[in-house]
């Protein structure tokens, strides 16, 4: 063998030997896992904004937040009170100012999706758009 083909990397057979090294990559890849766990804000609540009528900046903070809970036996809670879709309605057609009410409908994770879009279907004929869904952990007997 010549010495150029010894500093080229020739083996006998002719061919060039080389190997790839895949530890850049899973370098990499483990930098951009540590990243993104890093913004990732676990204690924030699973919350789905719908809002309709006005940006989060519009919203008047000194509303109170209505609480609608909505347990997997059915019953439907009004701030923290036993209540029934006609309850719901006739509160909601009370309100003085029913764009500015802020709703919070929490749903237990096992109860149908369709339940819960009925009852913001319900509101937002009330004219009632700012409301904030989110599954929560299951709710304990009063």
């Amino acid at each position: 063998m010549s010495m150029q083909a010894r500093l080229l990397g020739d083996n006998r057979s002719g061919k060039r030997s080389g190997r790839l090294s895949l530890t850049p990559l899973i370098d990499c890849v483990f930098i951009l896992l540590v990243f993104f766990m890093l913004q990732t804000n676990f204690l924030r609540p699973r919350a789905i904004e719908f809002s309709q009528s006005a940006s989060s900046s519009q919203i008047n903070t000194e509303t109170p937040l209505i609480a609608i809970e909505l347990r997997l036996d059915g019953s439907l809670w009004l701030n923290g009170a036993g209540s029934s879709l006609e309850g719901l309605k006739t509160y909601a057609g009370s309100l003085s100012d029913p764009s500015q009410s802020r709703v919070m409908l929490a749903v237990d994770p096992k109860v149908k999706l369709q339940s819960a879009v009925d009852i913001m279907d319900m509101l937002n004929e009330s004219q009632i758009f700012n409301i904030s869904l989110a599954a929560t952990r299951r709710f304990e007997d009063d």
